[in-house]
């Protein structure tokens, strides 16, 4: 194989590999609250905020958009995070492949963000007219509806081997065998094992909601202010209390003067 095939096929490789790499980066830290939390702010909180799966899906033409696009340091920031890996296997493993891995990285971000961008703001632009496109913009739709199911903006792969892919089609499907199934009598059609739920103390079961509501988020952070608080002024007070201990367990000392 010619080095430029080897490196065509790499990129394709790396596309594939794109998709895998936006699932889980959407699903555990988008819409997960863990380290760097401001990934999982900016796009639950404020994003999905805005944009919901109904009529907010849509920046009307009056109206200003905002909060669609990535972070700027986003694409270099990910760039830098795979390219001692494409390095690695263009000296170790298969050699001509790290400038196909490198530009299908680029292309697949740039395209991401139109495509995205083009989903939340109709403008007419030419790619509106594709059939691919409408259905990448209705898959992105739901994904705003359930915010657990279609992960994926460009590229379904990963959404569909993983099993978090829905369409209108699949859900009017469920909604139409559910109705049957309670108009005949039958067993409803089985789900999928939920969590385990938690439970108070006096065994009413705990409500699990999603973290959109901006109160929730402030009582969030003033939560662990107060608790970073508390940690600061846990030693001081340990260490008060151990002086106090000291002193009520020695004797008084007497002190004399010298005249």
């Amino acid at each position: 194989m010619t080095p430029l095939l080897t490196q065509i096929a790499a990129g394709l490789c790396w596309v594939l590999y794109g998709s895998f790499f936006e699932w889980f980066w959407h699903k555990h830290w988008m819409h997960t609250p863990r380290s760097p939390k401001e990934a999982f702010h900016g796009h639950t909180i404020v994003h999905h905020g805005l944009y919901k799966g109904d009529e907010s899906y849509f920046v009307h033409e009056d109206e200003s958009p905002e909060h669609i696009l990535l972070k700027p340091y986003a694409l270099p920031l990910i760039f830098l995070v795979h390219l001692p890996v494409m390095l690695a296997v263009d000296r170790f493993l298969i050699p001509h492949t790290a400038i196909g891995g490198m530009v299908a990285c680029v292309v697949y971000f740039l395209v991401y963000e139109y495509l995205h961008w083009n989903m939340h703001v109709p403008r007419g632009h030419f790619v509106e007219k594709f059939g691919w496109f409408q259905f990448l913009r209705t898959h992105h739709k739901l994904h705003h509806r359930y915010m657990q199911k279609n992960f994926c903006v460009l590229f379904p792969l990963a959404d569909w081997c993983l099993g978090t892919i829905i369409t209108e089609e699949s859900l009017a499907r469920r909604r139409a065998e559910r109705e049957q199934a309670i108009a005949t009598g039958a067993a409803l059609p089985p789900k999928k094992e939920k969590r385990k739920r938690r439970h108070r103390r006096g065994g009413e079961p705990v409500k699990w909601t999603r973290l959109t509501s901006w109160k929730l988020t402030r009582l969030t952070r003033m939560y662990g202010l107060a608790r970073r608080l508390r940690s600061r002024r846990a030693p001081s007070r340990r260490r008060d209390r151990f002086v106090r201990e000291i002193r009520e367990a020695l004797p008084p000392l007497k002190i004399r003067r010298n005249r």
